[in-house]
């Protein structure tokens, strides 16, 4: 017995992953999901934009520190606000008169 051949209409191609047949209208393989016919884009390369904000939030962080740091910093002045005035002394008592 012979088996009888299977037609594929024209433009069907094999799936370059796994070889299924796949239409002349799909774009994409319905056994594997890879695509057939359409070209896939290259994601972005993030890498870099990542990295200069990350050293922009670091910079910017040490010189909120630093700015904090030299705002609060009171070691420098340590003399006090308000000086106490000195005990006042008591008037000298009047010398006795004598009368002659």
């Amino acid at each position: 017995m012979s088996t009888p051949a299977i037609e594929t209409p024209p433009g069907t191609i094999a799936c370059p992953r796994c070889g299924a047949a796949v239409g002349p209208e799909q774009d994409w393989c319905l056994e594997c999901g890879a695509p057939a016919r359409t070209r896939l884009a290259p994601t972005p390369n993030w890498r870099a934009p990542i990295a200069i904000v990350a050293v922009v939030v670091v910079l910017a962080g040490a010189a909120l520190a630093a700015a904090f740091v030299a705002l609060t910093n009171d070691d420098a002045d340590t003399t006090p606000a308000t000086t106490a005035a000195p005990a006042a002394q008591p008037a000298p008592a009047p010398a006795p008169t004598t009368t002659p």
